[in-house]
């Protein structure tokens, strides 16, 4: 007997990529159980979960905090998972390494966006390490 899942989702899987498009995952979305993966044909995979480092994760949270917003795919029980990749912040630091300007856009994600910090000459900013004694 082969096991099956109840997800209670959608008939229609997501396909997602990252930022350039090199990876793709085709995924079932559960309100109740989050994504599980699939082949792309409604088939929910052996091992349904990415690890978690995979950058799975991090285009799949963007998608969810960005309102999972979808389109077509052009593929017949596909849906295009739609996000967008978040500005960077931006940091000024003293010379003690204190923030003392905070430049964070709309759009800006706290876990997910890249940050840079510059001096306050707007060169990129290098935490000095202390001498050992």
């Amino acid at each position: 007997m082969i096991p099956h899942i109840c997800t209670f989702s959608d008939p229609e899987d997501f396909r997602i990529a990252n930022a350039s498009g090199k990876l793709v995952w085709f995924f079932d979305w559960s309100d109740r159980f989050g994504p599980s993966l699939t082949n792309g044909k409604g088939d929910i995979l052996p091992d349904p979960w990415p690890s978690e480092r995979s950058p799975f994760w991090r285009v799949f949270h963007l998608w969810l905090r960005q309102g999972k917003r979808w389109g077509p795919s052009g593929v017949k029980g596909i849906r295009a998972a739609i996000w967008d990749e978040p500005p960077p912040g931006h940091y000024v630091v003293d010379q003690r390494g204190v923030i003392i300007e905070t430049n964070e856009p709309e759009g800006f994600d706290s876990d997910y966006t890249p940050v840079e910090f510059v001096n306050e000459d707007g060169s990129p900013y290098r935490r000095r390490r202390k001498a050992r004694p």
